[in-house]
């Protein structure tokens, strides 16, 4: 038996931990976004290159950041919910410091509202979710073949290995919340 077990969970500051999830989500993005780039740049299944450039991995970010904002309902009461929402906000708009407070809010709000609508019309794994969204945002539906452009759907096969490959952009608050105490 451990000592932590003996008198409780470890404690850990809300602030902190919203520090962390925002440092570790952007900094997993911004490293991440050249591989998902080539990636998504040569599908096999695709008939023509999407031609991703650099310059487009703020919309990459926004739909990691707000997909793991919107799933943090899923681990937090009300009360908690609204304070870490509002930290880890708060976090990520300090975050990026070229960019005005009101224009990374308006940005926030849009994506957390399109994540949540693809929650409700297509599936409730977060990972899916934001390979949709990647699917969506980057116009990858014109460069399918034509039978998945007439129905505009996207080939299972593609968005199964963008899925796995955002599922490692998934926050483990279960982890977390099983081994330490968020405190305010």
């Amino acid at each position: 038996m451990s000592v932590f077990s003996l008198f409780g969970k470890k404690r850990l500051k809300e602030e902190y931990v919203a520090k962390v999830f925002v440092s570790t989500i952007n900094g997993l993005a911004m490293e991440s976004f050249p591989i998902l780039k080539d990636y998504l740049n040569d599908v096999p299944e695709l008939k023509c290159s999407p031609e991703i450039e650099d310059n487009q991995l703020e919309w990459f970010l926004y739909i990691v950041f707000s997909a793991n904002l919107y799933h943090l309902k899923d681990h937090f009461d009300t009360d908690q919910h609204n304070r870490m929402r509002i930290l880890v906000i708060d976090e990520f708009i300090e975050s990026l410091e070229d960019q005005s407070h009101d224009k990374v809010l308006s940005h926030i709000n849009l994506y957390e509202d399109y994540v949540a609508g693809l929650d409700r019309s297509q599936s409730d794994d977060l990972g899916r979710i934001m390979a949709l969204a990647i699917f969506q945002k980057y116009g990858l539906n014109k460069c399918q073949d034509d039978h998945f452009q007439n129905i505009n759907q996207p080939n299972p096969t593609i968005i199964k290995a963008i899925s796995e490959i955002t599922d490692s952009f998934i926050w483990n608050w279960d982890d977390l919340l099983g081994n330490f105490k968020l405190v305010a």
